[in-house]
């Protein structure tokens, strides 16, 4: 049988479709060493780290950039909290405990890549713990098996709403980013290699072989790509990373791929609005995370909060109201001291796509090798630097093909809008 070309559909929320049997002309042709589908902060990080690095590589965007899960995050460069509670560093603590400081020297510009634009929401955050010994013990715990150690913060330190919290308030050298700005901030240094292409009809797979169809694993061969104002171009690429977050099990199965080990978990945040002070950082409970809050500012120069921790996983499938109204509970648990009387409230849905079917979240970032079709989630958006890492080490040196340039006139991708200037429906908090 002969092989057809698989036309993927939007790189963000994709949806079936009959496959394309033809494409018109293409008008310019390249072979290049990777190209990278999906321009979130793993996509976009790799890009870097391979251009650097001599490889001849573009990066394809669908949609806009970082659309899906690094816009929707709270941007914590997490460094094994939640995981070290209990006293003890597993799996996913030791993954992660380098992150923080791997990611300071960058937003420093010590390091490549260098993020020394990217706008930071917070240079710590804070822990403080619900009252409870177990709560207690678990910072406790967490302290012992941490690189990053919490240093207790005295009553003048603390910020403005936990000022009379009766406990400790512990602060955690865990940086907090603006994710748009992050994303701005890498794809300025890329233009000419980032691609924005035509949604639906804009990416077009021919691959030599499939998986289903005979032994042979999957070969791309071409990758068509048209772009909103009509220009056709044709990627030949050595290898094809996938890094499109959600976008990816259709991707796969569309090349005849398996998808049986990625799964969805979905998450509803809640956000708050209005004039309210600025804290970043964790609720402990029972030896938990429990609330996580994270500050930042809208266009009208009001207070964002994003609130997640069990709030977004225990009502990922409730009415927003109903996350609305757990999340107005639990704040006036953790942070009794501040006024939501004027503020608004909405929430927004986000799925978090890793590359396991166990239904826990995996403690590293996940790869699959397929042919040369690499499959990448980064788990965490701490982990980013590792996913890259473990990239690299399995790609074949440069081929030595020139530098990769975006055809004259071809559109740049723009960075996504966060979801709380997309939001409409506020409810008022009283």
């Amino acid at each position: 049988m002969d092989d057809l070309p698989f036309q993927i559909e939007a790189l963000s929320g994709l949806t079936a479709g009959s496959p394309s049997l033809s494409m018109p002309v293409m008008a310019t042709s390249s072979t290049i060493d990777v190209l990278i589908l999906g321009g979130g902060a793993a996509g976009l990080w790799l890009l870097d780290d391979l251009h650097r690095r001599g490889y001849s590589v573009a990066l394809a965007e669908a949609s806009s950039l970082g659309s899906g899960q690094t816009i929707w995050s709270q941007g914590i460069i997490h460094g094994g909290l939640k995981y070290a509670l209990h006293g003890r560093a597993g799996g996913a603590a030791k993954a992660i405990r380098g992150m923080p400081l791997r990611w300071r020297r960058s937003l420093a510009g010590e390091h490549k890549p260098n993020l020394s634009r990217t706008r930071l929401r917070a240079e710590y955050c804070c822990i403080w713990a619900h009252t409870g010994i177990r709560s207690r013990l678990g910072l406790l715990g967490a302290s012992l098996s941490l690189s990053v150690k919490p240093r207790k913060l005295q009553e003048e330190e603390r910020p403005a709403p936990l000022k009379n919290w009766n406990g400790p308030v512990f602060r955690l050298g865990e940086q907090v980013i603006e994710p748009g700005s992050f994303l701005q901030d890498l794809a300025d240094q890329h233009v000419p290699r980032i691609l924005s292409v035509d949604g639906p009809q804009g990416i077009e797979i021919t691959s030599a072989s499939q998986l289903g169809r005979g032994d042979a694993p999957v070969e791309v061969q071409e990758v068509h790509l048209r772009c909103p104002g009509g220009k056709s171009l044709t990627i030949r690429p050595n290898c094809l990373v996938l890094a499109a977050g959600d976008g990816n099990s259709r991707i796969r199965n569309r090349l005849g791929l398996p998808v049986n080990h990625i799964q969805q978990r979905p998450l509803q945040m809640v956000m708050v609005r209005g004039k309210l002070p600025l804290i970043n950082g964790h609720c402990i409970r029972h030896a938990h995370p429990w609330l996580t809050v994270t500050s930042t500012f809208d266009h009208a120069d009001r207070t964002i909060w994003q609130v997640g921790g069990q709030v977004a996983e225990e009502t990922a499938n409730a009415p927003a109201i109903q996350a609305i109204n757990r999340g107005r509970e639990d704040l006036a648990i953790a942070l009794p001291d501040v006024d939501f009387s004027e503020a608004e409230f909405a929430t927004y849905r986000a799925i978090r796509a890793e590359g396991t079917a166990s239904g826990k979240r995996p403690d590293r970032p996940t790869v699959f090798f397929d042919g040369n079709v690499v499959t990448a989630w980064p788990t965490k958006l701490a982990l980013v630097p590792m996913l890259s890492d473990t990239i690299v080490e399995h790609l074949d040196p440069p081929a030595g093909h020139p530098e990769f340039e975006a055809p004259d006139q071809w559109p740049s991708a723009t960075v996504a809008i966060p979801p709380w200037e997309l939001e409409s429906s506020w409810i008022s908090g009283h």
